[in-house]
């Protein structure tokens, strides 16, 4: 029932009840006692009046029902209520919350509602918003351009983004972007209210910059690192590489691809190849081989191989990225050394020869015969087998083509073959590793030409993964003394190295603890001594005030509280700079950009500072009339001040101190020459990274925190630090931030 239902219902009950009123009232208009017809109307009245108590009830139970209906509709109007509610109250934390300003007015821009966003931008209270016109948050230059756009959103149509430069109460104005929707009557089209949404683009445009310098500051990364990097596709393709992966595998480019797909043996089946297949199904995370380069191009001849799986997520295909490294003079450097031991081993047999050579011979003793045997020589063959098939070490025999006469049953496994597909063949047959397997052919001759052992080391590529072996090669001669094959034994090292990684790991790990104590005590002993020193001063000053309470004049006592004034101030600018380097270094200082007159807030800095400081030090600007940028102006005057006076302590007595400002398009540079007197390269490098610099004067704030302010400072920007020094002209140093310039359409 609805309520226009329910009116009508209860205005004809009044009307029935009205008439039954009136009905009942004539009926109680007796007639005199003399009438004649005096029975007749009272049978006739009360008539009536029953007529009008049976209609009464029924309107009476009329009303009754419809007042059933109505409480049913107000209990779902309640419950519709409460999840309007909720659903408005969802809405308004959205609009309150949403990252960009939001504003509603009404047709003449007179605020109504405004989120925090939007209360932020305009630096007011979004209480204190409401009522206020937006247009005085307009730059005075563009309000006709304002009020003509407003004429526009009056008559209904809609605006996008409509770039306005906003002047927030107190603070730097910005450029925003504005995008306007009317809010018109459904009934009579007509506008009763706008809304409206605010970017910030400074903050847009900063990003984006900052965005654009960290991606060609990586691909500059890349492209001048000494190792070689190759992206690569699930099936091996060469998807990207830096040039000097190029430069090593000695190709030209549209070579690359492929030559890389040779190098890595993707193109055949064996070892390499199933390891990729195994890396790209995800079950090994990488793998790393030595191969050898014999591109008569490449500059290198041994490169060690690291072929690692990329994390994607599961919406981007599945790749892999190949890392290439020099190891050309490692590995000459381990040849030369087991040359040497070779060498070393030749001439201690060399001597044993000749020591047994000078001793009278001796007749040896007479050996019985031996007993017949009571096995056959297959039974011991087998025994042998048996024997050396279960110890951990690999034992194989190759004669002098090359050919396997035994392979034991672990050297079997970790090639997956059986023993008896190895006997007879040689590596070419079995597929073995070309890089690992001619080391191992070279060194073979050259034991059975020599007859001396040979014992090296060599990473072997086996089922279970890339391990590293000691092997022995010597040479099993006949019974008339000639070597007709060698004997090869492989000992595993992984273990043994693994320590030995272990152990490092663990030594780096105490050695990293160590130098982090170091410079916690170090940061301690400079906080302390920094502290110290103002508050020792506030204290002696304090003193002398205390015991000469009449002495002298009132400017001498003038000149004791400037003091200590000066020395709380250093004291409170010293916790500053500590809790800024924090804040910085937790990642949680927040960039408060604006546009700035670069020029202007160097000129004020100095003359701040030469004001402030009772030793007047000559600090002169040199720079172009007009630099603007946008950046944080606070950040800017904490790095440039502490810098300047770190250059006042520096430089040498009485030497004035220069700041020089350049625009660049994209960056901004300032310089400070006659850093300090010539500066070794030792302290060039701690300089702006550790506690090792002293400060030399006790009249103004700034310290060696100062200088590592000054680093965090610039590192929090994007931008770099140098410091040039020559042995006569001086030290200078040179910042370098990124910061972006105001575009031509910029007021």
């Amino acid at each position: 029932m609805t309520a226009e239902t329910f009116d009508q219902q209860i205005t004809l009950s009044l009307r029935r009840v009205e008439t039954l009123w009136q009905q009942a009232h004539e009926s109680l208009k007796l007639p005199a006692p003399e009438s004649p017809h005096r029975e007749e109307s009272q049978n006739q009245q009360q008539h009536l009046l029953l007529e009008s108590l049976t209609e009464l009830s029924h309107s009476l139970q009329e009303l009754q029902f419809a007042a059933g209906e109505l409480r049913q509709q107000n209990d779902k109007l309640a419950q519709s209520q409460i999840a309007l509610e909720a659903e408005r109250q969802r809405y308004r934390e959205l609009f309150e919350f949403a990252p960009d300003g939001y504003l509603v007015t009404n047709p003449d821009a007179i605020i109504v509602e405004a989120n925090q966003a939007a209360a932020h931008s305009l630096n007011f209270s979004p209480e204190r918003l409401v009522g206020k016109s937006f247009a005085v948050f307009v730059a005075t230059q563009e309000r006709r351009d304002f009020y003509y756009k407003l004429s526009q959103l009056q008559q209904g149509e809609s605006i996008n983004n409509w770039p306005v430069q906003i002047q927030p109460r107190g603070d730097t104005s910005f450029l925003a972007s504005l995008t306007v929707v009317p809010v018109q009557n459904p009934s009579s089209g007509q506008v009763i209210g706008l809304r409206w949404r605010l970017q910030d683009l400074t903050i847009a445009r900063y990003k984006d910059s900052m965005q654009s310098h960290l991606h060609s500051r990586l691909d500059s990364i890349v492209n001048r690192t000494v190792i070689g990097l190759g992206l690569l596709d699930h099936q091996g393709n060469l998807l990207e590489s830096n040039p000097k992966l190029q430069t090593m595998l000695g190709c030209p480019a549209e070579e690359l691809a492929p030559t890389l797909i040779r190098w890595m043996n993707l193109d055949k089946p064996g070892m390499e190849s199933a390891m990729f297949r195994q890396l790209i199904a995800g079950e090994r995370h990488s793998y790393q081989l030595d191969k050898p380069l014999h591109h008569p191009d490449s500059t290198i001849e041994w490169g060690r191989l690291t072929v690692a799986l990329v994390q994607e997520t599961p919406d981007e295909p599945i790749s892999a990225i190949c890392i290439l490294e020099d190891i050309s003079e490692q590995k000459r450097l381990k040849a030369e050394q087991q040359e040497a031991i070779r060498r070393q081993q030749a001439i201690q047999q060399q001597q044993a020869v000749k020591q047994q050579a000078s001793q009278p011979e001796k007749k040896p003793p007479a050996t019985p015969s031996p007993p017949a045997p009571d096995t056959s020589v297959e039974q011991l063959g087998q025994l042998l087998n048996a024997i050396l098939s279960n110890s951990s070490d690999f034992f194989l025999v190759c004669d002098r083509t090359g050919k396997y006469v035994y392979v034991n049953q672990p050297a079997a496994q970790a090639w997956g073959l059986h023993q008896k597909d190895c006997i007879g063949k040689t590596w070419h047959d079995l597929q073995l590793s070309a890089e690992q397997m001619k080391q191992l052919d070279a060194q073979r001759e050259n034991v059975l030409t020599t007859g001396e052992s040979r014992t090296d080391e060599i990473t072997l590529t086996t089922i279970q993964g890339v391990k590293d072996y000691e092997y022995t090669i010597t040479r099993l001669d006949h019974l008339e003394g000639n070597g007709g094959a060698v004997v090869i034994t492989f000992k595993d090292l992984s273990e043994q190295k693994q320590a030995m990684v272990a152990a490092s790991e663990a030594m780096a790990k105490e050695a990293e603890y160590r130098a982090l104590k170091s410079q916690v005590d170090r940061f301690a002993s400079v906080v302390t001594k920094e502290l110290r020193d103002p508050l020792n001063k506030i204290f002696s000053h304090a003193k002398y005030l205390e015991n000469n309470p009449d002495f002298d004049t009132e400017n001498n006592h003038l000149y004791y509280i400037q003091r200590i004034q000066g020395n709380a101030h250093r004291i409170n600018q010293l916790l500053n700079d500590l809790l800024l380097i924090k804040k910085i270094e937790a990642k949680q200082l927040r960039l408060n950009l604006t546009e700035l007159d670069l020029t202007q807030l160097c000129q004020g800095l100095i003359a701040q500072l030469q004001e402030r400081t009772p030793s007047n030090p000559q600090i002169s600007f040199v720079g172009t009339e007009s630099c603007y940028g946008i950046g944080d102006e606070g950040l800017l005057r904490r790095m440039l001040t502490n810098l300047l006076i770190s250059a006042w302590r520096y430089a040498p007595e009485d030497s004035p101190i220069k700041l020089e400002l350049l625009c660049q398009d994209e960056k901004v540079v300032f310089r400070i020459p006659d850093f300090g007197s010539n500066m070794p390269e030792s302290e060039q490098n701690i300089l702006f990274n550790a506690f090792d610099a002293q400060s030399h004067g006790d009249t103004m704030t700034g310290s060696s925190l100062g200088l590592m302010l000054v680093k965090h400072c610039v590192d929090v920007q994007g931008g770099a630090i140098a410091v040039e020094s020559q042995a006569e002209a001086g030290s200078t140093v040179t910042i370098t931030l990124p910061l972006p310039q105001p575009g031509e359409d910029n007021p």
